[in-house]
């Protein structure tokens, strides 16, 4: 079986159905985003898109309602129009030499396997796959 993700079309949210993650979105795409949406005027696009990004990757929060500097009729048209889902990790496993895996769902049907490989004295190393299907065995 094969498993085939085109982002081809990430840089244009519209494309999707359903709410739009503005997680992973660029600044200039969540600007984008809330245009298309019509949440709020292009004219004030630039400034709320700071705003909410600020919310979304320097305090990391989930859920609009904890964006305090924002009107709660924009919380709530950003709830209806938008999602602000993580990865979800799905499975965790760790081997005797401190090896760690896990397997992420970055959304419904996308899972991506991530490995960690412990070296004495230095770092290690982080492996990240570049494929979605990478089963976790």
């Amino acid at each position: 079986m094969s498993l085939t993700l085109d982002l081809s079309h990430a840089a244009n949210p519209t494309r999707s159905a359903g709410p739009v993650n503005l997680s992973g979105l660029t600044r200039a795409g969540l600007r984008q985003a809330l245009i298309d949406a019509d949440v709020c005027p292009p004219e004030k696009a630039k400034m709320r898109a700071s705003q909410i990004w600020g919310w979304i990757h320097h305090y990391g929060v989930t859920d609009f309602s904890a964006m305090s500097n924002v009107a709660k009729d924009m919380q709530a048209r950003l709830a209806e129009a938008f999602t602000l889902a993580r990865p979800e990790i799905v499975e965790r496993q760790v081997s005797k030499d401190g090896t760690r895996k896990w397997l992420i769902r970055t959304a419904p049907g996308i899972e991506i396997e991530t490995v960690y490989i412990p070296d004495v004295g230095r770092a290690g190393a982080l492996c990240v796959s570049s494929q979605v299907g990478c089963t976790l065995n």
